[in-house]
């Protein structure tokens, strides 16, 4: 665990550099819109901007510790589906982009949510959670916000006066695909969740292991590297799921 640690710490250089490239990426966006004087070309690259504040407040207020790994996948998802998808309008000019955003969402919601159980379960859970439950708790958070998501769609479409869901070419085919493929990308994280379980190792459950513990309550877990390090050799499973 001690490693895993240090490997997080690791990150927040690199999600510096990161922090960095989607700010220019989002006021050179916003600039190109302006000067093409489109307001929804110039507004949605400056609204992608929100996320930097966003997160340090999210940070200050819940104070999370560490997770530097996992915040620099927010970043990375970010880039991709918001500035690059949206603001860039790749999704326009790249055919099956939207479809590769929509699979990566169901994978990062997933990881979201399997971060946000990890700490319910080791704050409130005496025995340890079934990983059955777990698994649930991701498929279905997962897509409780796909479907929010197209919802969204369904709204905002005739605000802006562009047709987000191509009903008019697909009728409801792009919506059906957009969730079969995020439904692809959640069965992804529930898959590596098992991995994990079995004592195998891969970035994304790592980066939401180490969150979790960081941010667990002293009560429970001492939230130190050199506690964690100590303990870690007591852990029969990773991700919190203990028999």
């Amino acid at each position: 665990m001690a490693n895993l640690i240090a490997r997080d710490e690791k990150y927040r250089k690199i999600l510096k550099a990161v922090q960095i490239v989607y700010g220019l990426t989002g006021i050179a966006l916003a600039v190109n819109g302006i000067l093409h004087k489109s307001l929804y070309d110039s507004l949605l690259p400056l609204a992608t901007l929100l996320l930097i504040p966003g997160l340090l407040l999210v940070r200050r207020l819940f104070g999370w510790k560490g997770g530097w790994q996992l915040e620099t996948y927010i970043y990375l998802f970010s880039y991709l589906g918001w500035s690059l998808g949206g603001a860039a309008s790749v999704y326009v000019l790249v055919p099956g982009y939207d479809k590769v955003i929509h699979c990566l969402s169901g994978v990062f919601v997933g990881i979201m949510a399997l971060a946000f159980y990890e700490m319910l379960e080791r704050r409130h859970s005496k025995e340890g959670a079934n990983p059955a439950t777990g698994c649930f708790f991701v498929f279905f958070a997962s897509m409780a916000v796909a479907g929010l998501f197209e919802l969204g769609e369904y709204v905002v479409s005739p605000l802006i006066g562009r047709d987000l869901q191509n009903v008019g070419r697909t009728g409801v085919g792009d919506t059906m695909g957009d969730m079969f493929v995020c439904l692809l990308g959640t069965l992804v994280v529930n898959f590596l969740m098992i991995r994990s379980i079995r004592g195998k190792h891969d970035p994304l459950t790592d980066a939401v292991r180490v969150f979790a513990l960081q941010n667990t309550p002293r009560d429970r877990s001492n939230v130190s590297s050199a506690a964690i390090s100590s303990k870690s050799s007591n852990l029969k499973a990773p991700l919190g799921f203990r028999n």
